[in-house]
């Protein structure tokens, strides 16, 4: 299990310096980690309101669990999961940021962003050297330095898609962020618990 104990803080649109000041002005803790089995339920529940509203594709609790290494989770001092995010693999160099999600009561205080940092901390531990996003939000991924580009530069993105048009899930158009992972990263690191 990875334990990220980094202040929560709500990331600017500027630069990671200005991020890292934020974060020691702050007191609150949240524990980012990878999720484990026992998560699942907590993940089904927060992700299912968002995808009954259209905003992120719909998950089921076989999917969850199948693919919870794939998780990260950031949870209160109770363990109850109050964001959560994935990493979903097309090639053995890209992959998908998805099923980013805050519970309504703990938006703005920067979970999000931890999630899908720890995330991102996840993919450079397989060896991915890219990230792609899709969000209806530009200024989350631009303020984690993510750069637009067009889905079209996905084909397996938009083939799933199409796979899941036909099967009848309704897909919202979103815009698409990429990002290039470096080897290092000069943010605070997972460690092992």
């Amino acid at each position: 299990m990875f334990i990220y104990t980094f202040p929560v803080h709500n990331f600017p649109a500027t630069s990671r310096a200005a991020v890292l000041k934020k974060a020691k002005s702050t007191s609150s803790r949240a524990l980012v980690r990878r999720a484990v089995r026992a998560d699942t339920g907590q993940i089904l529940d927060l992700v299912t309101p968002y995808a009954a509203q259209g905003l992120m594709l719909p998950r089921t609790f076989e999917q969850i669990a199948a693919r919870i290494d794939n998780y990260v989770v950031a949870t209160d001092e109770a363990g109850r999961v109050l964001a959560c995010a994935a990493l979903e693999e097309y090639s053995p160099s890209l992959a998908e940021v998805s099923s980013v999600a805050v519970s309504p009561q703990h938006q703005g205080k920067g979970l999000g962003s931890q999630v899908v940092l720890g995330v991102e901390r996840l993919a450079r531990a397989r060896d991915i050297e890219e990230v792609f996003a899709l969000s209806l939000t530009d200024n989350f991924f631009l303020s984690l330095s993510y750069n637009p580009t067009p889905i079209s530069r996905y084909p397996e993105k938009l083939a799933r898609y199409d796979t899941l048009s036909k099967s009848g899930v309704e897909i919202v158009p979103k815009r698409c962020f990429r990002k290039v992972l470096g080897k290092a990263w000069d943010a605070p690191r997972l460690v092992s618990a």
